[in-house]
């Protein structure tokens, strides 16, 4: 009877070695500047408008190829080429800002393990949601922006996500008052060069 309760004794506290370990890989393999502290204040929120600054000044002296492709109301296009101005072809991310003069009152902070996610709490916001995703060197992995703007002349929707030296992606659906809706996405993928 001994070795059989040593035997179980030995398989509980492994058990409880596995689970610990595990637990302590999951906290450490993932942490984003903002997991650990409070986004509350303005300096602690993320900044899109410095990320692509910064993003546009990599990408313009790397001058990666781009397999873009643009689809409208149905019809695809798609070609390999050679941005000439990534200023102007992330635009739409790097106005989708909300650090600057932030309002905690506007928006439900989550950050949990490797994501800080930024919802609206009034529908007539322009930025619904920010969702940021870092790997666990707390480099940015993944931005999700969801952008709506409504007023008397049109509605527009758009879903924007950037992941980092992958691909980007802009789904656009516009409602012009007395015409068609139409919907259009434009998606960018970086071709890795060959050595």
């Amino acid at each position: 009877m001994y070795w059989y309760q040593n035997n179980n004794l030995l398989k509980n506290s492994s058990r409880a070695l596995s689970l610990f370990v595990g637990s302590a890989l999951l906290f450490w393999s993932c942490g984003s500047p903002s997991a650990t502290k409070s986004p509350h204040k303005t300096s602690d929120i993320f900044s899109v408008d410095s990320f692509f600054t910064a993003e546009v000044s990599r990408l313009q002296q790397l001058n990666p190829a781009v397999l873009k492709s643009v689809k409208k109301d149905g019809e695809k296009e798609e070609r390999e080429l050679k941005i000439g101005s990534w200023k102007n072809e992330l635009s739409a991310f790097q106005s989708a800002d909300i650090s600057k003069n932030f309002d905690p009152s506007l928006y439900e902070v989550k950050a949990i393990d490797c994501v800080t996610e930024f919802t609206a709490k009034k529908k007539d916001l322009q930025i619904q949601i920010l969702r940021i995703e870092f790997d666990r060197n707390e480099k940015v992995k993944h931005i999700h922006i969801d952008k709506k703007i409504a007023n008397t002349l049109y509605d527009s929707q758009e879903k924007l996500d950037y992941y980092s030296d992958s691909l980007y992606r802009i789904v656009k659906l516009q409602d012009v008052q007395g015409l068609d809706a139409n919907q259009y996405e434009i998606v960018g993928k970086f071709i890795s060069s060959k050595k």
